[in-house]
């Protein structure tokens, strides 16, 4: 430990080390290919290319087509349901105006008169028992 007062000694700065050099590689030159090689490499690329687009043009429209023909398919059978549902609702129309029909008091008695053969009586007596003689009547 430095005294109060005393002046600082200053530290040697560390040493720096040099980065390792490795040996730098030398580039290895291809052999040039000739104009002729070159020419017959792109043109096989350009078929390869040209084939694999037609490929995928194709598939893209199969694709379009069935798409379009489920479309169709189910358009058909959305008019098929649609086309029942008016004949239900029709019959049920009919259906509701007979039963408003047979509802009526006067189709009831006539139904009830020819079918059931039932008479009308000429005319209706009313009888009234008061609350007092029924009570000791079922004694």
């Amino acid at each position: 430990m430095a005294a109060a007062g005393a002046p600082a000694r200053a530290l040697p700065a560390p040493a720096r080390r040099e980065p390792e050099r490795r040996p730098t590689r030398v580039p290895q030159r291809r052999p040039s290919r000739s104009p002729a090689r070159a020419s017959r490499l792109s043109r096989q690329s350009l078929t390869v290319r040209l084939v694999v687009f037609v490929v995928l043009l194709a598939v893209l429209a199969v694709g379009r087509v069935t798409l379009s023909f489920a479309v169709v398919q189910k358009n058909l059978q959305t008019d098929a349901v649609a086309r029942q549902e008016r004949v239900v609702e029709a019959a049920n129309q009919r259906l509701a105006e007979r039963a408003a029909t047979l509802s009526s008091a006067l189709t009831v008695r006539s139904v009830a008169m020819d079918k059931y053969h039932l008479i009308v009586p000429p005319d209706v007596q009313f009888i009234t028992v008061r609350h007092h003689a029924a009570t000791h009547a079922g004694h």
